[in-house]
């Protein structure tokens, strides 16, 4: 589910819009309605670059023959090539010079038309020379006084100075746009993160993405889309070797010294009690038919008394409700009911726990919930 999400195998058509990917679909769809029809798309690696020119070249090849071509070390005869191809124009085994005379009679043609086609060059600044000398060549092609393609590239900040190259006169002279892409805003972090796991068919998004774990993800990749995903996929990795080794908290129950039973708590919750539908059964007149109840939780065990006759008590002191910790101990009549392996509770539920002689905490869901909103008001006043 991982690589569903965050990696390798995430479905092309996932895509998670946020403000500054929608404006720079906007200022594509723009830039390319106009008559001299070339854009330049400038962002760092793993800005989203890629994908956001993927989106266009669907919308574009609505009305058009488009061709996307990755510009790393690309040499002029596999630009020729592609284009073609990607064009449905058929070619054989020819001479650059004859592609060139098939690929300049497609474009005037289509753009007599009036159905330009479209050139995406991703990576544009990671171009050969000769490649870069062939571009401008195809930027100076006209039917009947028009531009007869329409072009967009993409690279990094060192994109702009392409069109400034002596030998880029042609493209230079077409007076491209430039749209440089902003990251993504916390608040957006928060929607990308979730949003592509429940995609990938994740449940409890909120619980594997809370807000303090958005924030750091956020802070980590400076909220690019690229360093996101790659910090995303460590996150739950991590989380994945921790849950594999975390031990499973245990009850042993004893009487006068003699241990009677233990129980694995691998249930979301266990009723304590003298009734034989209890889950943990005490026989010991002291001891309610339902007499108590252990929430387990992954970061917690709570212990709540269900209106006991005779209370309920943890490490001598008498409880309603209480976070259980390794070692502690419930006392029932002449039972002990000692907790091992219990998970650790974080530092903000440890403070808690010490403002309070006898712990009245709220359910943890409720816990978190809380501090949900405390985070979410916090960032409204940011």
């Amino acid at each position: 589910m991982i690589s569903r999400a965050f990696g390798e195998h995430t479905d092309a058509g996932l895509i998670v819009a946020y403000q500054s990917h929608q404006d720079a679909l906007r200022f594509l769809s723009s830039a390319l309605d106009r008559m001299n029809g070339v854009a330049l798309l400038r962002g760092p690696t793993g800005s989203g670059k890629s994908t956001i020119v993927k989106e266009q070249l669907a919308w574009s090849s609505r009305d058009a023959a488009v061709a996307m071509v990755d510009g790393v070390h690309l040499r002029p005869r596999r630009l020729l090539t592609d284009m073609l191809s990607q064009f449905g124009v058929q070619t054989a085994s020819e001479q650059d010079e004859q592609l060139l005379h098939k690929l300049n009679n497609f474009v005037t043609q289509q753009t007599r038309l009036a159905r330009p086609p479209v050139l995406i060059i991703d990576n544009a600044d990671r171009m050969t020379s000769s490649a870069q000398r062939l571009l401008n060549w195809l930027a100076a092609l006209e039917a009947r006084g028009n531009f007869a393609l329409r072009i967009i590239l993409t690279g990094k900040e060192e994109l702009s100075a392409l069109p400034r190259q002596n030998s880029m006169r042609n493209l230079a002279r077409r007076h491209p746009a430039t749209y440089s892409l902003n990251p993504l805003t916390e608040q957006e972090a928060i929607i990308y993160l979730r949003t592509r796991l429940i995609a990938a068919g994740g449940e409890r998004s909120d619980k594997v993405f809370p807000l303090d774990v958005c924030e750091r993800l956020h802070k980590l990749s400076c909220g690019w889309p690229g360093a996101l995903n790659e910090r995303a996929i460590d996150a739950m990795d991590r989380m994945t070797e921790l849950k594999s080794a975390r031990r499973v908290p245990r009850i042993i129950v004893s009487r006068d010294g003699v241990t009677e039973a233990e129980y694995e708590l691998t249930e979301r919750q266990y009723v304590i009690g003298r009734a034989e539908i209890a889950d943990i059964i005490i026989e010991d007149t002291y001891v309610s038919k339902m007499h108590a109840m252990l929430q387990v939780y992954s970061n917690a065990i709570v212990l709540v008394d269900l209106n006991s006759t005779n209370g309920t008590t943890v490490n001598s002191r008498i409880v309603v409700k209480s976070v259980l910790k390794s070692d502690d101990v419930i006392t029932l009549g002449r039972h002990r009911l000692k907790i091992a392996d219990a998970p650790a509770i974080s530092e903000e539920m440890g403070e808690a726990i010490k403002a309070s002689d006898t712990i009245t905490m709220q359910n943890l869901d409720d816990f978190r919930r809380a501090r949900a909103r405390r985070t979410v008001t916090m960032l409204k006043h940011k």
